[in-house]
Parts: structure tokens; C-alpha cells; sequence
């Protein structure tokens, strides 16, 4: 990994760990954002970012099992190599919706205990998940058209 990569990856790992996830967790992911082959063993990624084999293994099944990175067999070798899974930032995208929805099914529980002092604490969180639960949608929609057009 050369210096402008190493940027990159650390970068990436800054940007998903202010959202809770580990460093590990990001690491990998940014790495096999732009790594080359883009298909990596679980040797190969402890190597690359200086993880140990057992946080790798586990960061690699949290990916798999977020649908992020799929497992990719190479004809001809018997280890398993890992790559971001065709798509998957479309599908982060797309679940969005259920995240919006549950802010404001959040918004709505807080109407028997809403407060006197400042409602709109609450009520501009309802606000905003009601705009983008309209508009989300229509949103995924022209993307998609956009993009099996060819124009991002």
C-alpha cells in the first residue's frame, strides 16, 4: 500500500468510525474500495493494513453478513478471497428508507411524554423523517435511472 492509498484508507476509516464502527471494520472496507486485485484473502488484508488474522476474520464476517463483501472463489486456489460485493453502496442507499422511517416512528412514540419547553426538539425530527420518507423513494427511483443509463 503506497502513501496516497494508505491516505485513503485512513481517511475512510475516519469518515465510518465517527459513526460507531471500528477502525478495523472501516479499515477494510476502504481498502477493498480501492485495492488492486480487488479481491483479497484474509492473509492478504492482515498484511496489508497490519491486522491481526482473528480481527480481520472477524470484521470480514460482519461485512459478509451486512452484505457489503461477498466471499469470491478464484478456479484453481483453495483460499477463500473477499471483495466489496457488486452494488453495495446502492443497497446502503436503498435501506436508508427503514432508517428514516424509524426516526419517525421515533418522533411519533414521543407524543404522550412531548415537551412543553422546546417541542420542536422532537417535532423537527418528525418533520424531517417525513420529508425524506416522501422524497426517498422518487430519489432511489432517478438514481436508478440514471445509473443504467450511464449518467451519474
Amino acid at each position: 500500500m503506497d502513501d496516497a492509498q494508505h491516505q485513503y484508507v485512513d481517511k475512510v476509516a475516519t469518515f465510518f468510525t465517527m459513526f460507531g464502527s471500528t477502525r478495523a471494520w472501516a479499515e477494510i472496507l476502504g481498502w477493498l474500495m480501492i485495492c488492486e486485485p480487488a479481491e483479497r484473502t484474509q492473509a492478504e488484508l492482515a498484511e496489508d493494513l497490519g491486522l491481526s488474522a482473528g480481527t480481520v476474520s472477524t470484521q470480514l464476517r460482519t461485512h459478509v453478513q451486512l452484505g457489503m463483501v461477498e466471499q469470491v472463489r478464484v478456479r484453481g486456489e483453495r483460499v477463500q478471497r473477499y471483495r466489496l460485493k457488486p452494488g453495495a453502496w446502492r443497497e446502503v442507499m436503498t435501506s436508508e428508507l427503514g432508517r428514516i422511517q424509524a426516526l419517525g416512528d421515533l418522533a411519533s412514540a414521543a407524543a404522550p411524554v412531548m415537551p412543553g419547553d422546546r417541542p420542536d426538539r422532537v417535532t423537527e425530527l418528525g418533520d424531517l423523517a417525513g420529508f425524506f420518507a416522501r422524497e426517498w423513494p422518487p430519489l432511489m427511483e432517478r438514481m436508478t435511472a440514471e445509473l443504467e443509463k450511464g449518467t451519474p
